[in-house]
């Protein structure tokens, strides 16, 4: 499969799970929503990347979550990827500290690592965080499995231009047939260089590293942008907020105005609109997963 997809690749014997992502038409759409800095749009394709990578490893309809969050120039770095290939993401940050920072050490220091998984038939949402201490943000990735999930895992990142990849090995729970195999597997990646996991279709690629391992190949999943945002849902944030909030804001601005900002739709809502919201039912939500706002 050619364009923005995910591929999946199951190392049997050595009990290790390879995923490969690369992301073309999602990127650019995410970064033509917002005006990023060469630094800050590197590290969101990475995000995006990642969070279609971590997706892959579950087994629910659902979405998984990344966030990235720091006091230093970069506030927010944010990415989900739905169980159905959804992606979106977004970043926020000091225009004024970014022109200083040098790298991923810089604007992410004293920051924190959350992924969350929220499952869409309303079951328990689960939230791991760790403290953001590495220096990339594969490396930061990897000390989250090993750190939360006591998953031993491998992740390559590249960007370049309006282009993103990925390759995540993982090794799995329970013992292998093969006791080398998680060594040999992580070897193997290390030969793989960031031109050719941008440039060598998935597939192909697989076939080079683990051409001699037994492995099951699984049909590739095809990503794109998505955010599920709505009117009706941005209704329901709004009769969170109470009747007396939203007659101050109908007051002040004559509407009340919210823009999503991962896809920049923007939702307005007169005072006849604000009145129906409060006090008339609200149809049901038709697709069942969460959002941010």
């Amino acid at each position: 499969m050619s364009g923005d997809h995910l591929q999946r690749l199951l190392l049997e014997e050595a009990n290790v799970r390879c995923v490969v992502v690369h992301l073309d038409a999602v990127y650019r759409e995410v970064l033509g929503r917002g005006c990023y800095p060469d630094l800050v749009a590197q590290l969101l394709g990475q995000t995006l990347v990642v969070s279609a990578l971590c997706s892959s490893g579950v087994k629910f309809s659902g979405r998984i979550s990344l966030q990235l969050r720091s006091s230093s120039a970069l506030k927010l770095l944010m990415a989900d990827c739905t169980d159905q290939g959804g992606l979106r993401g977004l970043a926020r940050f000091d225009a004024d500290a970014i022109l200083g920072a040098s790298g991923f050490s810089d604007l992410t220091a004293g920051g924190v690592l959350t992924m969350t998984v929220e499952p869409s038939d309303k079951a328990r949402t689960w939230q791991g965080i760790v403290p953001l201490e590495a220096h990339s943000m594969s490396a930061a990735i990897e000390a989250y499995f090993e750190r939360s999930e006591q998953l031993p895992t491998r992740v390559m990142v590249a960007v370049q231009g309006d282009r993103a990849a990925g390759v995540l090995i993982q090794r799995l729970p329970g013992k292998a047939e093969d006791d080398d195999g998680w060594n040999r597997v992580c070897r193997l990646l290390e030969t793989l260089g960031e031109a050719e996991l941008l440039q060598t279709a998935s597939e192909e690629l697989l076939h080079r590293l683990f051409h001699a391992e037994d492995r099951r190949l699984y049909p590739a999943r095809p990503l794109r942008f998505f955010c599920p945002c709505s009117r009706e849902r941005v209704a329901r944030v709004l009769r969170g907020l109470g009747e007396q909030e939203l007659e101050e804001i109908i007051e002040s601005q004559g509407e009340v105005e919210v823009n999503c900002e991962f896809c920049d739709n923007r939702y307005c809502f007169d005072p006849l609109d604000i009145q129906r919201l409060l006090h008339s039912d609200l149809p049901e939500d038709t697709d069942g997963r969460p959002t941010f706002h």
